[in-house]
């Protein structure tokens, strides 16, 4: 029986079952074929600006290479990325929107004055800066402006060289960053000094600059200091619960003032003779006694008899001058001095080895946080006379996800990330083909009439009874379930021969 014939020969249920099922199978194995022969999309470039985004867009649409855009980035085959790429950077692109000394090539010197050429000079040098600052990691955008001194040949003096950098960053720049930057613009430029050079954030403001010097103020020393401290505390800590396991803050109240003081103290104990001086006065006087009479003028009075007297007086002093040990004392404390010290400690208390069920444990734990605190105070040199305090606590920490290394993918591993999807395609394909085909379409075509040509015709095969014999009532049932028309052609013909014999009789 051919198979046009045996078509014919189903019931239209059937044939438009087979046909259903034909055209699901098609269907199947052209999505299943496109899925397995399409090459998965690889990422091409993102993050660029729009115009070298358009520009390689562009390009791609004259080469005829298909391509898909999720936001910001370019996907394209994996199996041409590489080769895309490639071609893509012979043509010039991505083209790198900050220019550099390539301005210096078209500057023609025949028609170019003085001026400008040293205005191109130092364009291409504010380019050149800004590729070099761009490839700092964090650096999002960045521009460089160079003060370029336009003097006059006569002058005698030249006028500092200035330069600002103007960044837009993913995360905070340290201070060794921001000098780093600030060295680099320097160095790049004869004459200027790295404290001409101004770093500014667009969203936090100035980080390093002229008159922003803040290596002698007394915040940043604190902060300085409070570095210090928590990485020595911290070592000595992560040696015993180890790492991740700790944290550690540090606070240093330091003082704004300025005072001199100056002080003279005397020590009355320790007098010493300085000058010594004696002096020694004598006086003597005489004279004669008697009664004073008019005789005692005359001249012949001087001989007469009388008596006479003489006295002396003796006076002797001493002058002593003394040395007193003098002590001055002139003190001045700056700003920055440390006024007080106060250090948080928190450990996890589930690598300390103390089993909150135990019954020691509130003992185990507080011999273990004294001994820490002693620990801390030794090592952070604390006062506690100056009033430093230190705390510590012990408390289960939150268990966090580290990220975890990954290595190279071997080259096995390459393969089934590559042909893997594609291979599990084809099997599955292959298997919905093989379910379809032997399941429902062989099922259908096998299927043949019950009875060819009227009962009991040729190859028509009688159904199995229950005892495994030919059940001629089953067979019959089959037919007339399965081939309603012929069974109702065969009734009427034996309708009609009922009829031709009722006739003759």
């Amino acid at each position: 029986m051919s198979f046009i014939s045996t078509l014919r020969g189903l019931p239209l249920s059937r044939q438009i079952m087979l046909g259903v099922a034909v055209l699901g199978v098609a269907l199947a194995m052209a999505f299943l074929v496109r899925g397995a022969t399409q090459q998965p999309m690889s990422l091409l470039y993102s993050g660029l600006e729009p115009a070298p985004t358009g520009e390689i867009i562009e390009e791609l649409e004259k080469r005829g290479t298909p391509y898909e855009i999720r936001g910001d980035a370019i996907f394209v085959g994996a199996r041409d990325r590489d080769a895309v790429r490639f071609s893509l950077a012979k043509a010039g692109l991505p083209q790198q929107s900050v220019q550099g000394y390539e301005l210096l090539d078209n500057v023609n010197g025949f028609s170019v004055t003085s001026e400008m050429y040293n205005a191109a000079y130092w364009r291409a040098k504010e380019g050149e800066l800004t590729r070099t600052i761009l490839a700092i990691p964090g650096i999002e955008s960045a521009r460089v402006h160079i003060g370029a001194s336009l003097r006059s040949g006569f002058s005698r003096s030249a006028p500092k060289e200035t330069a600002s950098v103007t960044l837009s960053t993913k995360y905070d720049l340290s201070g060794g960053q921001a000098q780093a930057i600030q060295y680099l613009v320097a160095l790049a430029i004869s004459g200027m000094s790295p404290d001409e050079v101004a770093v500014i954030d667009s969203k936090k403001g100035i980080l390093a600059g002229p008159g922003n010097d803040t290596a002698d103020q007394p915040g940043i020393q604190a902060e300085t200091q409070e570095g210090m401290l928590e990485q020595k505390v911290m070592r000595l800590l992560e040696a015993r619960v180890g790492p991740n396991n700790a944290r550690v803050s540090v606070s240093v109240d330091v003082s704004h003032e300025r005072l001199r003081t100056s002080a003279v103290t005397y020590d009355p104990d320790s007098r010493v003779v300085r000058n010594r001086s004696t002096g020694d006065v004598s006086e003597s006087s005489g004279g004669t006694s008697g009664a004073i009479t008019a005789a005692s003028n005359l001249p012949q009075a001087n001989d007469a008899p009388g008596g006479s007297s003489n006295s002396t007086a003796r006076n002797s002093n001493e002058t002593v001058s003394y040395e007193i040990n003098e002590t001055r004392t002139e003190s001045e404390r700056m700003p920055g001095a440390i006024e007080r010290i106060s250090i948080a400690v928190l450990l996890n208390e589930q690598v300390l080895g103390i089993d909150p069920a135990a019954a020691d444990a509130a003992t185990l734990t507080e011999q273990m946080a004294a001994d820490f605190k002693q620990l801390i105070i030794s090592g952070a040199g604390l006062d506690t006379s100056r009033g430093d305090d230190l705390t510590v606590e012990f408390m289960p920490f939150q268990a966090l996800a580290e990220p975890e290394m990954v290595e190279a993918p071997s080259f096995v591993q390459q393969l089934l990330e590559r042909y893997m999807w594609s291979g599990i395609k084809i099997f599955v394909l292959g298997v919905v083909v093989i379910v379809l085909a032997f399941g429902v379409i062989r099922p259908l075509l096998s299927q043949k009439p019950a009875m060819e040509g009227g009962v009991g015709g040729a190859g028509d095969p009688f159904a199995l009874g229950a005892d495994g014999t030919a059940d001629p009532f089953l067979s019959l049932k089959d037919y007339t379930s399965t081939r309603q028309d012929d069974a109702a052609a065969i009734l009427q013909e034996w309708l009609s021969e009922d009829r031709k014999a009722a006739v003759n009789e």
